[in-house]
């Protein structure tokens, strides 16, 4: 085996500590997410690199985490080929995977922003603020009225959150299409979604 050719198990560890994104219980591999990854796997993933293995005392239970360059490798496999004998379920997994890569290449956004964590509070504030700016349901607030009403909430989390946010049913998140009427503060608040500047958000019918 080549220094980073790596068997479907091994793929498929790296995939799901990429969505965990976060140092995870070995545990948890085995009795939620139904993964058994054992010494040799886990022992190679952490030769190459990949992955670090913390056990704070001798004898007691594992973590797992991705490094820099394992989280490199696991955005790798989105639109990769499948692993031979991947069976069904690799199947399943790699459809997925690739489409999850496209979108990420549409969207312009790193696979990170999509994995990370933002605080579930986040997107909650966003809805109360937007509804104490918006007179009615569905009427476009300017995201940097948004931001005003946010001051405390780093931008990098306001957007990714809007990033999401704009794949929900009753969110629609636009450009202003009169660019021209725009103000400087109404420009430099808008957020980038697929390589867009949008500044306008509307939740609910």
């Amino acid at each position: 085996m080549s220094e980073m050719e790596l068997t479907s198990v091994q793929r498929c560890a790296l995939v799901i500590l990429m969505a965990e994104a976060r140092e995870v219980p070995n545990a948890h591999l085995t009795k939620v997410r139904k993964f058994d990854l054992r010494k040799p796997d886990r022992d190679r993933l952490a030769e190459y690199g990949l992955i670090s293995v913390n056990q704070e005392r001798k004898g007691g239970p594992l973590s797992l985490e991705l490094t820099e360059k394992g989280w490199e490798r696991a955005v790798a496999e989105l639109g990769s080929d499948m692993p031979a004998r991947a069976g069904s379920y690799g199947a399943a997994l790699y459809a997925v995977l690739d489409k999850l890569g496209q979108y990420v290449d549409r969207a312009k956004i790193s696979p990170q922003d999509i994995f990370f964590a933002v605080p579930e509070d986040v997107e909650a504030r966003i809805r109360k603020a937007y509804g104490e700016l918006a007179p009615r349901a569905g009427h476009y607030v300017m995201i940097a009225r948004l931001r005003k009403a946010l001051p405390d909430i780093p931008r990098a989390d306001l957007d990714a959150t809007l990033v999401r946010l704009v794949q929900a049913p009753d969110v629609r998140i636009i450009p202003e299409s009169n660019q021209k009427a725009l103000s400087a503060e109404e420009r430099a608040g808008a957020v980038i979604i697929g390589n867009q500047q949008r500044h306008l958000i509307s939740i609910g019918s």
